[in-house]
C-alpha cells in the first residue's frame, strides 16, 4: 500500500472578504451605507464595496465593488486595500490582472499590521508574478509577520518550509513547532504533516497513536492525503493501531472518491486481494484500475491488463490484456515494466 510521507503542499486562498463588518444587508440600511459612502465615510465605502463585491443586499458588480475598494483603501481602511490587492492579484470580469498593483496595496496593508494582507503579501513574493520577482527572503519575512500574529496558513508555510529547508536551514523540530501552531487552529494540511512527523519520526519521537489523532483531525475535514495515510495505517497495523481492513478500505474510498490517485490504487488493491471483512470484488477492482490506466499510472494499466488476460471482474479478452500491458511496459515505471515485459515473454501477447 502507499503511504504519502512527503510533507504535502496547499495552494494559499488570497481572498478575503473580510465581511465581519456587514451587517443584514436591507434596504434602509444600504441607503444609510451609500449616503455615508458618497459623504467621504472609509468605512461605509468599505461596506458598500464589499456588498458590490459579494451581491449582498445589490446585485453584484465587480466594476462597483473595485470603485468604492478604491475609495476606502485611498484613504488607509486596511481591509480594503487588502480585498482590493485581492481584486488585481486575482484578476475578474472588468478588473484586469495587475501583479504590481496588488502587490502595492498589499504592502500599504501589510505595513500597517493587517495580518491577512501579510500572508498574501508573503504569497506573491513566494510565487513571483508578472513584473514581480521570486523573493525567498521578502515572503519569509511577512510570513514570519503573519504568523507571529497567529495566521495559520503562514504558520503551516513556515512549517513546510523548515520541513523542506526551502529558504531555510532544514529543521524538523522548527517546523513541528509551526505545524502544531496551524494544526491546533484546525489547518488540515498542517495536522496531516505533523501526523507524518510523528508517522515517521521527524524531528519528534515517533508516535503512531499521536500520529492517528492528527490523520483523524485532517481526514474528517476531507483531506485527501489524511484520508489515504489514515487508511495505511490500518491497512498494515503499527505499533499502538491494530489492523483494521474495514476501516483501511473506508478512509481509502473517501480520498479515491475525490480523485486521489494513490488512494484509487489502494483500493483497487484491497478489492482485487480481500482482506479481513473485505470480500474480493474484482469488478470494484477493475474500476479503480481503469480509471488509474486511463490516466497513465503503469502499475494500474498492468493490473488492468492482466484482469483482462485471466477475465476477472471483466471478460476474457486477450487484445485488451495486450493493450494495456503493453502501455505498462512501455512507461517511465522500472517495476511495472519489468512485471509486463516478464508477462508479455511467458504469456506470448504478440500473438494476440
Amino acid at each position: 500500500m502507499l503511504l504519502v510521507t512527503s510533507l504535502s503542499v496547499t495552494t494559499f486562498t488570497h481572498a478575503d472578504k473580510d465581511v465581519s463588518s456587514i451587517f443584514n444587508s436591507d434596504f434602509s440600511y444600504l441607503v444609510q451605507t451609500y449616503s455615508l459612502a458618497n459623504n467621504g465615510d472609509a468605512n461605509a465605502q468599505y461596506d458598500l464595496a464589499v456588498m458590490y463585491d459579494t451581491g449582498r443586499g445589490v446585485a453584484e458588480d465587480d466594476k462597483e465593488a473595485l470603485m468604492w475598494y478604491l475609495k476606502a483603501a485611498e484613504q488607509g481602511n486596511v481591509y480594503a486595500q487588502n480585498n482590493l490587492g485581492v481584486m488585481y492579484d486575482k484578476g475578474i470580469e472588468g478588473v484586469a490582472e495587475d501583479d504590481n498593483k496588488a502587490l502595492q496595496w498589499y504592502l500599504k496593508a501589510a505595513e500597517k499590521g493587517y495580518v491577512n494582507a501579510q500572508n498574501n503579501l508573503a504569497v506573491m513574493y513566494d510565487r513571483g508574478g508578472k513584473g514581480i520577482l521570486k523573493d525567498d527572503k521578502a515572503a519569509l519575512k511577512w510570513y514570519r509577520k503573519a504568523a507571529d500574529q497567529g495566521y495559520a496558513d503562514a504558520q503551516y508555510t513556515l512549517g513546510w518550509r523548515h520541513a523542506k529547508g526551502k529558504g531555510v536551514l532544514k529543521d524538523y523540530e522548527i517546523a513541528i513547532k509551526w505545524f502544531l501552531k496551524a494544526a491546533e487552529q484546525g489547518n488540515i494540511y498542517a495536522q496531516n504533516n505533523l501526523a507524518v512527523m510523528y508517522n515517521t519520526g521527524q524531528g519528534v519521537v515517533k508516535d503512531n497513536q499521536v500520529a492517528l489523532s492528527w490523520y483523524l483531525k485532517s481526514a474528517e475535514q476531507g483531506n485527501i492525503y489524511a484520508q489515504n495515510n489514515l487508511g495505511v495505517m490500518y491497512d498494515n497495523g503499527v505499533d499502538g493501531v491494530l489492523e483494521n481492513d474495514i476501516e483501511a478500505l473506508k478512509w481509502y474510498l473517501k480520498a479515491a472518491e475525490q480523485g486521489y490517485a494513490d488512494a484509487q490504487y489502494n483500493s483497487a488493491l484491497m478489492y482485487d486481494l480481500g482482506g479481513k471483512g473485505v470480500l474480493e470484488d474484482d469488478k470494484k477492482a477493475v474500476k479503480w484500475y481503469r480509471k488509474l490506466a486511463q490516466r497513465g499510472y503503469a502499475n494500474a494499466q498492468y493490473n488492468l491488463g492482466v484482469m483482462y488476460q485471466h477475465g476477472e471482474g471483466v471478460t476474457k479478452d486477450m487484445a485488451k490484456a495486450k493493450y494495456w500491458i503493453k502501455k505498462a511496459y512501455e512507461s517511465d515505471d522500472s517495476e511495472a515494466s519489468r512485471a509486463a515485459e516478464d508477462n508479455w515473454n511467458k504469456f506470448e501477447l504478440w500473438k494476440y
